[in-house]
């Protein structure tokens, strides 16, 4: 196991399997003996679900087991059929969705993989659902494909296994410069520190508990079709997910409209394949590879295009200090802790949590980007709609387009916040974006007609 893998088995208990259960909803019907067939043939392809955590003296590791008999038993557990649900309805859909995503998965007998199939006679749908210890969102976009694969009669692709340490994505290209990176890295954190303390972190409404009970799902789709949404973003020289990243940090700013010392902050996730030396000779590296860093942006009265240009920078920087190696002294104390042990990290959790010390966020965003690359090139079953999530402590939405739509799925722990207040936060952050795409384009257009107006 990696560092994350080990935080992941440690918290079992606190926070439950972390299970990513994706919504799949299907162009055409799938017979639910094909569905076993393929699903089958996954678990052969990659043998990480063929895994089980098995305690070693002092550290988890993975054990995985061998093709045969046992695995046809465990993966009796696998595969769910519902019949009768009525898809159609946005409320049924979220409500099998969110008992998906309590799914409990004995991390230490296996499988890991839960799948739940809904027939339908014409859009089925299937949730896909593997816990985070054993694929990250890259992983699991992967998967997805590789099941419509199967679905197509294609042959699925082997999955290779590889267990290198993160280190290998941030540690120094030569020796010699440990000492200068582990300095501007330790600066960073302490200026970030420093700044965060003379902030007020702006979060949903939030009442600290002692337990964690269950976790709230919202589905959410931004009114604003990502084709106007990405035509501002050009027109502002960003990504549109730095974008969608500065509406929510607007959204979360304008609950102080008043305060200015008020600030969003949102984790970001970074994918470390792209920073490990090709050297090393790895391959797709599936599992879990993820980074992440922090976009601070405060001031409510910014514009909003200030705001957008502001997160742009604030996100290239953090994604530049992974580039220059200079995320190391945080990580490096970070690639320390499984020698604690699970049942010492897990103590610390939760000794953290009910003494409120979990690091204060805004909230955790990670995108999945466009996923129409899981389309089968030519094909009868395409998939219509895919929402994937995860269990989380802090509120996480998911970024995710497909087919010219833009998708924000939100989880978040009950026990903390109302529901009611997600779905208010989800339709500011609807407002923000249709107000940064009008100002953006605006900007834009107002150039290209003034030679008109002089004609005229």
């Amino acid at each position: 196991m990696n560092r994350t893998e080990h935080g992941y088995a440690a918290i079992e208990g606190l926070a439950g399997t972390m299970i990513q259960p994706y919504l799949v909803r299907l162009s055409a019907p799938v017979d639910e003996a094909t569905l076993r067939g393929v699903l089958r043939a996954l678990v052969t392809a990659y043998p990480k679900l063929r895994s089980v955590v098995e305690p070693g003296l002092h550290r988890c590791h993975f054990r995985v087991l061998p093709e045969g008999p046992l695995i046809d038993q465990l993966f009796e557990r696998v595969l769910r059929v519902h019949p009768g649900l009525d898809l159609d309805d946005p409320d049924v859909l979220l409500a099998w969705h969110r008992d998906a995503l309590h799914d409990v998965v004995p991390l230490e007998r296996g499988l890991g993989l839960r799948v739940h199939f809904a027939p339908h006679p014409e859009r089925p749908a299937l949730i896909f659902g593997v816990p985070h210890i054993f694929a990250d969102g890259m992983t699991m976009v992967h998967l997805v494909s590789q099941l419509l694969r199967g679905l197509e009669g294609s042959l699925i692709e082997p999955m290779p296994l590889e267990a290198p340490s993160m280190l290998g994505a941030i540690a120094p290209t030569h020796w010699w410069q440990w000492p200068r990176q582990l300095w501007r890295s330790r600066a960073h954190r302490v200026a970030e520190r420093r700044q965060l303390a003379a902030l007020h972190v702006q979060q949903l409404p939030t009442r600290l508990q002692p337990h964690y009970t269950t976790t709230g799902l919202c589905h959410h789709q931004v009114p604003v079709g990502t084709a106007r949404l990405r035509a501002a973003a050009r027109g502002l020289g960003v990504s549109l997910n730095t974008l969608v990243v500065s509406g929510l940090a607007q959204a979360f700013l304008e609950q102080a409209p008043d305060d200015p010392l008020a600030a969003a902050v949102i984790r970001i996730s970074v994918n470390l394949r792209r920073h490990y030396p090709a050297a090393a000779g790895h391959g797709p590296l599936w599992g879990n590879h993820v980074g992440a860093f922090l976009v601070i942006e405060s001031d409510p009265r910014k514009p909003l295009l200030a705001r957008v240009r502001a997160v742009d920078a604030a996100i290239r920087e953090g994604q530049a200090r992974y580039a220059r190696r200079e995320m190391a002294w945080t990580y490096l104390w970070d690639e320390l802790t499984p020698w604690l042990g699970r049942t010492l990290i897990g103590h610390i959790a939760v000794k953290m949590m009910r003494a409120g010390r979990f690091p204060k966020i805004s909230c955790h965003a990670t995108s999945l980007g466009d996923v129409a690359a899981i389309q089968p090139p030519v094909g009868r079953v395409r998939v219509e709609q895919m929402v994937g999530v995860v269990n989380s402590i802090s509120p996480l939405p998911v970024l995710t387009e497909l087919d010219g739509r833009l998708s924000i799925p939100m989880t978040w722990q009950r026990a903390e916040t109302d529901e009611a207040d997600v779905r208010a936060f989800l339709t500011r952050v609807d407002a923000v974006l249709a107000r940064m795409a009008d100002e953006a384009l605006s900007a834009t257009e107002a150039p290209k007609a003034m030679p008109e107006a002089r004609a005229a």
